[in-house]
């Protein structure tokens, strides 16, 4: 994340979306084989990885859809590409626990529905105070990685040898001293460190970040750090006017500014107001 003046510069265009999306792809179908890297080969604990993923994903999916076209009126590709994986981050903890068909569903469909609904509502508030999430990771990871982490605490609490007979020392060793409300507990303040040390770990490094590097002139360009090669001595520039500062960019092909085109001639200057595009 990243603290800085409101901009509107902050979004994404549609076919990289689209391309982006293949990424999305990929990773909802090896979702499964990223929480089940770990799990025991013996008493099905990778079955049940398998099984819980796969459910907790295909809820998410079906909220992240449902959710981004009830409160947007259309799908988001945002949304989409996001909040469909959530599912597999909240299911990550318990995934391999006898949790059962309806406990992953379950909890994949709140996952979906907390993610879409934070990028919609939580991020704009952010923005707003000059709070970025430009990756909106905090809406992927960060809020259904607490309910993962809830989840677990709860499936602990209830991992009872009737459940799991006399292999429940084999999924939780510190049940030989324990009892499930113990490791319960102790799974929720696993969670409590896992916050903490993030958090102090997140203000110290943007501490030093602050302290040793200088501001970005214009948060969402790349030309404050890259050489971009389609600006040149014989490239036609546009200068887009964004607040008091202009932003140069070359373009050598049309540009679409409220439905008219706008056509630059070879080493012609134009101005464009950057809320007209």
């Amino acid at each position: 994340m990243v603290l800085q003046k409101n901009t509107n510069d902050e979004g994404s265009r549609y076919h990289s979306d689209i391309f982006a999306f293949i990424g999305t792809v990929f990773l909802w179908m090896y979702w499964p084989s990223f929480n089940g890297a770990l799990a025991a080969e013996n008493n099905f604990s990778q079955e049940r990885v398998v099984n819980n993923t796969v459910l907790s994903l295909c809820a998410c999916g079906v909220a992240a859809f449902f959710w981004s076209h009830f409160l947007e009126g259309k799908l988001d590709m945002v949304h989409i590409q996001n909040a469909t994986l959530a599912g597999g981050v909240a299911i990550g903890s318990s995934c391999d626990l006898v949790v059962g068909p309806w406990a992953a569903i379950l909890v994949g469909s709140f996952a979906g529905t907390i993610s879409t609904m934070g990028y919609v509502y939580l991020t704009p508030k952010l923005n707003d105070k000059g709070l970025y999430d430009v990756c909106g990771v905090h809406n992927l990871h960060g809020m259904p990685g607490v309910l993962g982490a809830l989840t677990g605490t709860v499936a602990a609490s209830l991992a009872s040898e009737e459940l799991y007979g006399e292999n429940v020392t084999e999924i939780f060793s510190a049940r030989a001293t324990r009892t499930a409300g113990e490791q319960g507990l102790a799974q929720f303040g696993a969670l409590l460190c896992a916050l903490a040390i993030a958090i102090f770990g997140g203000l110290v490094t943007g501490a030093i970040l602050k302290h040793l590097c200088d501001p970005k002139e214009s948060l969402f360009h790349d030309q404050d750090d890259w050489l971009l090669p389609e600006i040149g001595i014989n490239a036609p520039q546009i200068k887009i006017l964004h607040d008091e500062e202009e932003i140069e960019m070359g373009e050598n092909a049309e540009l679409k500014v409220k439905a008219e085109n706008v056509k630059l001639e070879d080493n012609v200057a134009a101005e464009v107001p950057l809320d007209a595009i």
